[in-house]
């Protein structure tokens, strides 16, 4: 891979999950004008945007020192940045495994810190991005339409991936450099110390 470049730190939904956002906003991509929906090779969840001068090879070989616990999330929930009255980006929440994926964020930053990679100061949300608009729009209705809906199954969240962002006249592609899996989970035990279930 190349040495230095644009890149992000990120998890990315299960294939079941990513095919449920596909279904829920089949019926939304007309009702914003001049939207630009991005499309599933570019779904995740940002654990922490590196820049556009990163030092790939240090920041990949900082995260293989990950040592968290993986766990569960689940889409749900829409919002808008800076506001859903004037939106300029539309995004999918998560309706479970917000702890789990903010944790997974301190952890990166903590690890990238003393490689010249500080965390975001503003506090983490995490986020899908589903669309981002040129002008200012009100999206209070995309946005409720997004909240009354079912987004797929809870999936494993059970790695971590480094990925270079490449900027073509088409949008953003993003390559995909490192995979850093996460402790795995115990299975609870009964009193005798044998697995239950």
């Amino acid at each position: 891979m190349s040495t230095t470049g644009r890149a992000f730190v990120a998890v990315v939904p299960s294939d079941e999950a990513l095919d449920a956002i596909d279904f829920a906003t089949a019926s939304l991509r007309g009702s914003v004008p001049d939207a630009r929906w991005t499309m599933r090779d570019q779904w995740h969840v940002t654990l922490q945007f590196l820049g556009n001068h990163v030092d790939l090879n240090a920041v990949a070989g900082a995260l293989g020192a990950l040592s968290e616990v993986g766990g569960d999330a689940r889409l749900g929930g829409g919002g808008a940045f800076p506001g859903e009255g004037r939106g300029r980006v539309l995004w999918l929440g998560l309706a479970e495994g917000t702890e789990l994926v903010g944790r997974l964020a301190s952890a990166v930053g903590t690890l990238l810190t003393p490689v010249g990679y500080e965390p975001d100061t503003r506090p983490f949300h995490a986020h899908l991005t589903l669309a981002r608009l040129k002008a200012p729009s009100d999206l209070r209705v995309v946005v409720a339409a997004l909240d009354a809906m079912a987004i797929g199954p809870a999936w494993p969240v059970d790695e971590v991936v480094l990925f270079q962002s490449h900027t073509r006249r088409t949008g953003a592609e993003y390559e995909e450099l490192a995979r850093t899996s996460l402790a795995p989970r115990t299975a609870p035990s009964d009193r005798d110390g044998a697995p239950v279930g």
